[in-house]
């Protein structure tokens, strides 16, 4: 009978090792960025899926809420507005973490006519609701202070 108990104890030991450490090793997907020392809780998008959807659907964004998306190369990564029920700023930051071009108010009523799209190539895009451009004073140029790990 002790062996059994000894078995299963050692069992539920390995088990729950495991999951911690799975648990840990998931990056969060939500997080901190600095845009000219103003704090937006970000999305973390990286997968083809994410990407492509992006706020798609999406009800509202709040003031200190961002989406990041985080490409796998630098490209001059193209935006559109499908499916969008609200305005929104955007930004594309290169590799450097510096700002290279902005949006400010894309519409939802631009789709399918316009696509946006930067003049330099970038690796990320921030996506924030209209009026932050203005509200944070950020500039091309700028450098934003992402997450760690992107």
């Amino acid at each position: 009978m002790k062996k059994w108990w000894v078995k299963a104890a050692v069992c539920v030991v390995i088990v729950t090792v495991s999951l911690a450490g799975l648990w840990w090793s998931i990056p969060s997907q939500k997080t901190k960025l600095l845009l000219n020392n103003h704090s937006f809780q970000a999305t973390i998008l990286r997968t083809d899926k994410e990407l492509i959807r992006g706020l798609s659907g999406a009800k509202s964004l709040a003031k200190n809420k961002a989406m990041l998306f985080v490409f796998p190369y630098d490209d001059t990564w193209r935006i559109w507005m499908k499916d969008m029920n609200f305005s929104i700023d955007v930004i594309w930051v290169n590799n450097s973490n510096k700002v290279v071009h902005m949006v400010k108010d894309a519409q939802p009523s631009s789709y399918p006519d316009t696509i946006f799209e930067p003049n330099e190539d970038s690796r990320y895009v921030i996506e924030v609701i209209s009026g932050t451009i203005e509200r944070t004073g950020v500039k091309k140029g700028d450098r934003v202070t992402l997450p760690s790990g992107v």
